[in-house]
């Protein structure tokens, strides 16, 4: 058998978003090697109107909840069945397969957050049908996960995307050689391509009398300084792909400087060029203690809308 590489919690509920992040899973991930539980937490009646059962004015809306929690489970157990049949026609094996559905107890994203924290690598969540619009921020649950996202790596789910071109969004950080390891193992179809990508931000002069002190020859210098900094790291990363059978034909590399906003520019060239997964670290350069997502990261969970965003601590 083989070696297991990864336990996902995919997180389900039901809806159309829920299905194209099953299909993602299902199309991305080493079938062989990965254990994946769709998971689903069932919205439960609140107890006081079970409570209001002996008051004959409720009795009938009573009887109403009840038939609309059988129809919610049976929804539930219904998408569970073509969830776990979609697995089964890709390949996979059943006993690396389960479903659960289980009963609200403290709440839909606290209970995800519970279950994520027992021994799970990766939790696989969609964006919310809400946060598809633009400047509209993460749904609830999402943004929760994401919260507590500090002990498994994250992966955000928009539109319908796919694995087959993986953009890994560089930068010289432990957080960033982790990415790019977790894109080989998990990611890695022996067929996809994947890139290596890391963006320089510019220098802009708005004040009077700041071009004397930053003239165009020295912001130029500053530039390639940068990206000579940044070839140790591609360097290393390349070198970690090349171990888990990535061949130079499926990768490429490349650094883009000048750039307005380093997130804008991952989300642009994965648009442009066709990517379908984004991979980057949560935390960057500074590693700050107090700040668990880094800036960069934080804004690609609000601009990578239709692309699986894959963030990995």
């Amino acid at each position: 058998m083989a070696e297991k590489i990864g336990k996902i919690l995919l997180v389900v509920d039901g809806s159309e978003q829920s299905m194209d992040a099953v299909r993602f899973v299902c199309n991305s991930v080493p079938r062989a090697q990965t254990e994946v539980v769709i998971y689903q937490v069932m919205s439960k009646v609140p107890e006081v109107f079970w409570d209001l059962g002996n008051d004959p004015a409720w009795q009938q809306k009573i009887e109403s909840l009840r038939a609309w929690e059988k129809q919610q489970e049976g929804m539930a157990t219904d998408f569970m069945e073509k969830a776990f049949a979609v697995f089964q026609e890709a390949g996979f094996n059943s006993q690396n397969v389960t479903t659960r559905i289980g009963r609200q107890k403290e709440g839909i994203a606290r209970d995800i957050i519970a279950e994520a924290r027992q021994g799970y690598n990766v939790v696989v969540v969609g964006r919310g049908k809400s946060s598809m619009a633009e400047n509209t921020p993460l749904g609830s649950v999402a943004s929760k996960v994401l919260s507590a996202a500090t002990t498994f790596s994250l992966w955000l789910i928009g539109g319908k995307p796919s694995a087959d071109k993986v953009l890994i969004a560089m930068d010289a950080s432990a957080g960033g050689i982790r990415a790019v390891k977790h894109a080989g193992l998990m990611l890695n179809q022996n067929k996809n391509t994947m890139g290596l990508f890391h963006a320089i931000r510019g220098i802009t002069i708005s004040n009077a009398g700041m071009e004397d002190i930053f003239p165009e020859a020295y912001r130029q210098q500053l530039m390639q300084d940068a990206e000579k900094e940044i070839q140790p790291a591609l360097q290393l990363a390349q070198a970690q792909l090349k171990k888990l059978d990535i061949s130079p034909e499926r990768l490429s590399t490349k650094i883009m400087t000048s750039v307005h906003s380093r997130a804008a520019a991952i989300v642009e060239e994965a648009k442009q060029q066709g990517y379908g997964t984004i991979v980057v670290g949560r935390r960057g350069i500074s590693e700050v203690a107090d700040f668990s997502m880094g800036r960069v990261t934080n804004k690609l969970t609000q601009l990578a809308k239709t692309q699986a965003l894959c963030i990995v601590v």
